[in-house]
This record gives structure tokens, C-alpha cells and sequence, in this order.
């Protein structure tokens, strides 16, 4: 499913408006993979993210304890990749969808982790998972 259309479904299911906090290109080095050249080593990992929040209104002040603040993100993927071996790009994206639905502002987020070095051309491979909060009301 495209983003856009996940954006759609969820302000349908949400019922109002949404607000998105996102980060691009975040690049971070972590060792990473099952296959034998992939043990030992780190790669480098691309990180998008989009964080959806309840509602589309201006804060009551403008200051930034009246918002969720955007250096949470790289900072929880920070925490998760520091000193760990991970060995599927699934199992890192999942676990950092459950970290940023934790925060209760969070309705929905989607990741996508991208390893940019494993072939020698331009291409790339990566994993991209959307989820609306389980336990948030729906319509």
C-alpha cells in the first residue's frame, strides 16, 4: 500500500485530521544481517519515518512542550540500534513501530530501513511497515 493511501485509510478510520512529523535520510552504521558476509561487519542503514498525530490544529503556544518533539525519533531509533545486532530489517522496523506507537500522542506511524550498501550498483534494499495504534478508537 502506498503512503497516500495508508494516509487516506487512516484519516477515514481516525475521523479527523492528522498531523505528520517526519524524518528523511537519517543514516546510521549497525551491524546487520543472517548472511555470512553480513556477520562482524556494520552497513550503513537509511531510516524514513512518518509519525501521525491526532488533529491538524496550531499549539496553544508556540513553544516546543506544546508538541511532540522531532528529535524523539532519532533518538529512539538511536537507542535501538546502539551496541545491538540485529539480523532482519523486519524485526528492527517492527520493534521501532512499537516504540513510536507507545508515545500517546501516536496514532499511527510508519518505517522504512534501507541498507544502501549491499550491492554494487545503485540499488537498494529495505523493509517499510505502516500500523495504526491497536487500542485507538476508530469511527
Amino acid at each position: 500500500m502506498e503512503s497516500f493511501e495508508f494516509e487516506r485509510q487512516l484519516v477515514e478510520q481516525v475521523g479527523f485530521a492528522l498531523t505528520t512529523l517526519q524524518l528523511r535520510n537519517f543514516i546510521v552504521e549497525l551491524e546487520i544481517g543472517v548472511n555470512e558476509d553480513e556477520q562482524g561487519v556494520t552497513q550503513r542503514i537509511r531510516f524514513d519515518v512518518d509519525i501521525y498525530l491526532a488533529g491538524a490544529d496550531s499549539p496553544n503556544e508556540d513553544a516546543i512542550d506544546q508538541v511532540l518533539d522531532y528529535d524523539f525519533i532519532r533518538g529512539r531509533i538511536n537507542d535501538k540500534v546502539a551496541g545491538v545486532r540485529v539480523n532482519l530489517l523486519e524485526s528492527l522496523v517492527a520493534d521501532l513501530l512499537d516504540t513510536f506507537l507507545a508515545q500517546i500522542e501516536v496514532v499511527a506511524a510508519a518505517v522504512t530501513a534501507t541498507k544502501l550498501d549491499v550491492y554494487s550498483d545503485s540499488s537498494e534494499i529495505g523493509c517499510r511497515m505502516m500500523r495504526l495504534k491497536p487500542d485507538y478508537p476508530r469511527n
